[in-house]
């Protein structure tokens, strides 16, 4: 055999990107093409197809498919003939020989993949730490996961068994149907560890090494090949002997034939059914260089031809014959057909004119021809065809039996239309919005260019708001579901937000991590008493870096004086993120978006509200004068007494503390006696209502969580034992400014309406599967009286004049109306009484947080509707769906009948807030609402502590000086501002030029479809990293900078953008910047002063830099450059550098960015400007546009040097 064998060529391919080629890892024939697949150690894929003897290989295709080493390739099954599944360290993928990916799954850089294996159309990847996962490669999806043995270097499939090859030199056998659990384990190689292994029916062959005779802590490749019969892995049998010195590091078995390479590239063969009794068969022994090993190696199908790659990039095939071939399903190629066969004579004159070639045979052949087709190859139409539009058609033209029509330009060419629009309209109920927008585009740029087409386009704010349907719907009404930004290549700046909001409120945008706390924090904003709190606090000189009332006061005044425009808590929403107590709370969303720990938005609503309460009452202590005075638990919340009691020792506690929120129990529910015997707690008017069948109204349930009995199983310290203790809560004193309810979640009607019908249950005529769980409506005013008649500590009551509803009035027929603890009918107490009584109250609604189900969009979101200012006409509520913000009508507020509603909590407010008044006076007196001067004046951070983020002057080199850093002696650039200049800036007077650079906190999420099509479901996130703002105001300091600004940033950065932004790395770290650094409240504080003082700001592109900044600024205070050379017939914007180039001829931005050099050549352009407006007021500029469009064409809008 070895005679017949001989080298056929070599192949030494360099990619055009590279100066020598790359060693080759894996090879691979498959039986369904004459390729030669090869993968090298930098991820690139390359196929060969084989030509004459000793011509060199010819490159087919190559592609990369990752950035680390290809490790194994394995051919695939019919339905994905042509297509191989590559392994590489980080990630296992399905290519087509053309490089088109079918299927793909990564893995993280700590865990890499280490073997594969396919049986058929499923696949075996394991990691380094042992991760297992079987994969269906048809469908593209996860089998089973399990966890295998680590450190596995070869695998095979072979129908249920798994078998795998350790770096530890084990061989397992694993059923892999049976959760990938271990049926047989054999120590092959003790001391040392397996390097390939191969199976062939029963017999597994594989090769390792072996600790060193001479040096124990060195291992060698055995000579030896272990064969194990699967069936028994304990006992092996005899070993297969190469011979001394031979080093096995390849194997392959096919048909009964074992081949065995070695590291010199020696390939032997021998057979499989008694390899270790026949001779090896030494047929190719390539000729490899000195310092070169084989580093790959396969063998044809056919058993044609052998391949051996070493590492030096060169491809090696040996084959037996001349014309070897390599597959035996392949394209027959020429001198296929067998033509030694006599053909028939057939009387047939073939020089005869007239006789047609269809008269003459074809030869017989091997192999099938293409041309035919069997019933295996005969597929079904998955799609319709294209169908093409009415409005085309109708304008067809025949001639000569062909149809022409001018191109109507909708589509691009080959473009499938069934894309992702056809998904948005069909697919999974999805709805657009185009009721909400009127049929309008949702981006400013198609509007602009529909504006040119058709002038009489309507204003956004003239667009009425469209009502909620006041019948019930199988989904919630558009305005209720969930809100998302749609994105053009624009960005975000382009979503027309006008469109969802009217209205003179701001709302706040989602599709940022943890934007459920909107609607929370739009429910705060609406008191008035706490908005004035938490915006003293931020004007004043708090030194907390990650303080919440700061952030809620800047976020507060944003959307004060937004007038509408959309706003956006990301700052708030990090700061929130970065408190550990947050974390501990489990208030914040996971990696995929959803609450932590499986809970609900709506419980997730009512914690997030204690704790900012909790955080700005200790945060905003120091604005009263009493130490034990605060200020945020006057205005919100409530003081409660508790009382405990132990029915053994009769011992009994008091203590008494402030609540923010009564927990409300639900309207019905399971046994007290079941609930307790659970280690919770019952409520005891609670157990007496359902002992009687009464169900109970909102109003009663509002008045037990205010004056609750309790009997909780807990620890007794005088019987030093667990008793059933008796607790009595009960609120002292009605609030004087606001308070919030905990709605219970009930996640079913069935829970609500507890079974049979109820003497007064709802609303409704009974509950069913499309009401809602509460079956009631909130009230929207109530009577609170504390320590009023009857005896009771509190009682909750309609408000004068109103009849009560239906739930709130249950049956007495069952109890005497003496009887105190069943006293809930407002007509037993006379309104004379409840007037006379000083403690008596009258809460209004002022809020409502529902979770919102909405099956069409995804997964529940929270919504608030919140009591705006009465207009002529309207009801006064307002609903806050994020940047979605309309008027609703006053009884959908209140009915809690939709089975898609469920409240979280509601905020009452006391009609009567004048006890609020002195301290809110005197708050306004010591500490009013104004940002001193002195932070530009006189510039301090907090981060210029030695502790904090300067470097210690002690960090020495050897006793010499402290290693200089890039740009080390240099300071921040601003020169503070002057007495007189602080004068000016606070008459309203000041003249500034801003400009400010970002980095990418969280990277673009894109989602490219099988079409082709993209879709941006979240734009890069950006965050401040330097604001520079210089003079225009005239003078000797005339465009020099005030504020110089770098930010300290502590969360990872995705992208510095640093040709950008100018920020390189370890610029806006603690302890390694050559910079003076800030923090982001200290930024955003000098910027807010600047606005606060109706400082005219000259920029270039304000609209981005204040929208990340989330800071609102009045059109008319803002000189945009952009905006101001935007020419009406030009929709392309001009960039910055270009203008500068245009009228000084002088070039800026040539390296990187820098936020100084960027506002001081705003301001020069602006200076332009003004010139060309001051000469000639009526057409100068335009004649100016006309010029810079013009040369902007001509050069590209490039600037020349």
């Amino acid at each position: 055999m070895s005679s017949e064998w001989s080298e056929f060529t070599q192949s030494w391919d360099t990619p055009d990107d590279a100066q020598a080629a790359w060693p080759i890892s894996a090879l691979l024939i498959t039986n369904s093409s004459e390729l030669i697949y090869a993968g090298d150690t930098s991820g690139r894929l390359t196929t060969y197809t084989l030509g004459r003897p000793g011509e060199a290989l010819e490159r087919y295709t190559s592609f990369p498919c990752a950035h680390t080493a290809i490790r194994r390739m394995h051919a695939l099954g019919r339905s994905t003939s042509g297509s191989v599944l590559v392994q590489t360290d980080d990630s296992v993928q399905v290519r087509t020989r053309g490089g088109a990916k079918a299927f793909g799954k990564s893995t993280t850089p700590n865990e890499p993949f280490t073997a594969s294996a396919v049986s058929g159309l499923e696949a075996f990847v394991c990691t380094a730490a042992g991760g297992g996962t079987l994969l269906d490669i048809e469908r593209g999806s996860v089998v089973r996961r399990a966890a295998v043995d680590a450190s596995a270097v070869a695998a095979d499939l072979n129908g249920a068994c798994l078998t795998l090859a350790t770096a530890q030199g084990l061989v397992v056998c694993r059923d892999a149907r049976a959760g990938l659990g271990v049926a047989q384990t054999a120590r092959a190689f003790p001391g040392g560890g397996a390097v390939d292994m191969v199976r062939s029916g029963a017999r597994i062959f594989a090769c390792g090494t072996g600790p060193d005779p001479a040096n124990a802590y060195r291992l060698l490749a055995l000579p030896t090949v272990r064969v194990f019969d699967v069936r028994n892995l304990a006992q092996p049998l005899e070993d297969i002997d190469c011979g001394d010195g031979a080093a096995p590091v390849r194997l392959w078995a096919g048909g009964d034939d074992l081949w065995i390479c070695h590291d010199s590239g020696y390939v032997e063969t021998r057979s499989a059914r008694d390899a270790w009794t026949t001779p090896g068969d030494a047929f190719a022994e390539p000729a490899l260089s000195d310092y070169a090993y084989a580093s790959a190696f396969c063998v044809a199908p056919t058993g044609d031809a052998a391949l051996v790659a070493d590492t030096d990039g060169v491809l090696h095939v040996w084959a037996a014959g001349e014309a070897p071939r390599l597959s035996e399903k392949a394209a027959l190629r020429d001198g296929d057909f067998d033509c030694s066969a006599e053909m028939p004579a057939l009387g047939v004159d073939f020089d005869c004119d007239s006789v047609s070639l269809m008269c003459a045979e074809m030869p017989a052949a091997r192999a099938p021809l293409l041309s035919w087709m069997d019933g295996e190859r005969l597929y079904d139409v998955g799609r319709p065809a294209r169908f093409v539009d009415a409005g085309v058609l109708g304008s067809l033209r025949q001639m000569d039996g062909v149809g022409y029509v001018a191109n109507p330009r909708t589509a691009r060419r080959n473009q499938q239309v069934f894309g992702r629009a056809w998904r948005q309209r069909w697919g999974d109920g999805a709805q657009d919005d185009g009721e909400l927008t009127l049929g309008r585009s949702k981006f400013l740029s198609q509007q602009r260019r529909r504006t040119h087409a058709s002038p009489q386009q309507p204003d956004a704010a003239e667009l009425p708001p469209v009502p909620e349907s006041q019948a019930q719907q199988p989904q919630p009404p558009k305005q209720l579901q969930r809100m998302r930004i749609a994105y053009s290549r624009f960005g975000v700046e382009d979503f027309d937000f006008s469109l969802y909001n009217a209205t003179a409120h701001s709302g706040l945008e989602g599709g940022r991590d943890n934007a459920y706390a909107n609607a929370l924090l739009q429910t705060l904003f609406r008191s008035p008493e706490l908005r004035s709190v938490v915006l003293a606090h931020s004007a004043g000189d708090c030194a907390e870096p990650q303080c919440l009332s700061c952030q809620m006061g800047f976020l507060f005044r944003s959307l004060e004086t937004a007038a509408g425009a959309s706003c956006h808590a990301t700052q708030l929403l990090h700061v929130l993120a970065d408190r550990p107590e947050a974390a501990a709370l489990a208030l914040l969303e996971d990696e995929h978006g959803n609450p932590a720990s499986g809970t609900s938005y709506a419980v997730l609503a009512q914690r997030l509200l204690r704790f900012l309460l909790e955080q700005a009452s200790g945060e905003c202590a120091g604005l009263t004068a009493g130490a034990n005075d605060r200020a945020v638990e006057r205005i919100v919340g409530f003081a409660q007494d508790t009382h405990t009691a132990c029915p053994q020792c009769h011992a009994t506690r008091s203590r008494s503390s402030h609540v923010f929120a009564a927990d409300l129990d639900p309207p019905q529910g399971t046994s007290g006696l079941a609930t307790l015997l659970a280690g919770g707690s019952v409520s005891v008017r609670r157990a007496e209502m359902l002992r009687s069948g009464r169900r109970t109204g909102i109003l009663a349930l509002i008045e037990q969580a205010l004056a609750r009995s309790e009997t909780t199983r807990a620890w007794c310290p005088e019987c030093r034992s667990f008793q059933l203790l008796q607790t009595e809560k009960h609120m002292t004193q009605a609030p004087a400014g606001y308070f919030a309810l905990n709605f219970p979640v009930i996640e079913s009607p069935a829970d609500a309406a507890g079974g049979s019908s109820g003497s007064g249950s709802g609303s409704g005529s009974g509950s069913s599967s499309s009401g809602g769980a509460w079956q009631t409506s909130l009230p929207a005013e109530f009577r609170l009286v504390v320590g009023g008649a009857a005896g009771k500590r509190v009682s909750v009551l309609p408000a004068c004049g109103e009849s009560p509803a239906t739930d709130d009035a249950p049956s007495t027929e069952d109890s005497p109306a003496t009887d105190p603890a069943s006293i809930s009918d407002p007509a037993s107490i006379s309104d004379s009484a409840l007037i006379s009584d000083p403690a008596s109250s009258t809460f209004r609604l002022v809020a409502v947080v529902s979770s919102i189900r909405d099956t069409a969009r995804g997964p529940e979101h929270l919504v608030v509707h919140a009591r705006g200012p009465d207009s002529a006409g309207g009801s006064g509520w307002l609903l806050f769906n994020d940047f979605l913000v309309q008027p609703v009508a006053e009884d959908r507020v209140l009915s809690l009948h939709d089975w898609w509603r469920t409240p979280s909590l509601a905020l009452y407010a006391n009609s009567d807030r004048t006890p609020l008044a002195p301290l809110l006076a005197a708050i306004a007196r010591r500490h009013p609402y104004k940002i001193s001067t002195r932070i530009l004046t006189h510039p301090k951070s907090i981060l210029d502590r030695p502790s904090s983020y300067r470097r210690s002057n002690n960090n020495s080199n050897g006793g010499g000086k402290a290693p200089q850093l890039r740009g080390a002696n240099r300071r921040n650039e601003a020169v503070p501002l002057t007495r007189a200049e602080a004068e000016s800036l606070e008459s309203g007077h000041f003249v500034c030029a801003l400009d400010a650079e970002f980095v990418v906190l969280d990277a673009a999420k894109m989602e490219v479809f099988s079409d082709g099509t993209q879709e941006l479901h979240q734009p890069p996130v950006h965050t401040l990293a330097r604001l520079s703002v210089v003079r225009a105001n005239g003078g000797p300091l005339h465009g020099l900078p005030f504020i110089d600004d770098y930010v300290a940033i502590a969360r990872p950065i995705s992208d510095l953008a640093t040709q950008y932004s100018g920020i390189h790395a370890g610029d806006l770290i603690q302890g390694s910047s050559p910079y003076r650094l800030s923090t982001m409240k200290e930024v955003y504080k000098k910027l807010r002063l600047l606005v606060d003082s109706c400082c005219v700001i000259i920029g270039h592109g304000l609209k981005h830099d204040f929208r990340v900044c989330n800071i609102f600024v009045p059109e008319s205070l803002q000189r945009d450059t952009m905006v101001l050379y935007q020419s009406p017939a030009h929709i392309r914007p001009i960039a910055l550098k270009f203008l500068y180039w245009f009228f000084y001829r002088k070039t800026i931005q040539s390296g990187e960015h820098s936020s100084v050099e960027d506002a001081q050549a705003t301001l020069k352009v602006y200076e332009s400007y003004l010139r060309c407006t001051r000469e000639d007021p009526e057409g100068s500029i335009d004649a100016a546009l006309e010029a810079i469009y013009f040369l902007g064409a001509q050069t590209g809008w490039k600037t020349l040097e």
